[in-house]
């Protein structure tokens, strides 16, 4: 038996009501790396330079 990596993202906004990102499709490499650059292109979430990962909702506001 073998299992599969799920790599999930977390908005790191104190208000997320759904702070999940992931990809449902398997993919290589299989790194968090490639997932946030999926999620950039494709569904506009954004990593600040402090090292957050906002999603689409609270890519343009501050996390307190």
């Amino acid at each position: 038996m073998s299992a599969d990596s799920y790599l999930l993202i977390l908005c790191d906004h104190p208000d997320c009501e759904y702070p999940e990102g992931h990809w449902p499709v398997r993919f290589e490499p299989y790194t968090h790396s490639e997932l946030r650059r999926l999620l950039k292109t494709r569904r506009g979430w954004r990593r600040t330079r402090d090292g957050r990962d906002l999603c689409p909702d609270h890519r343009n506001t501050e996390a307190a």
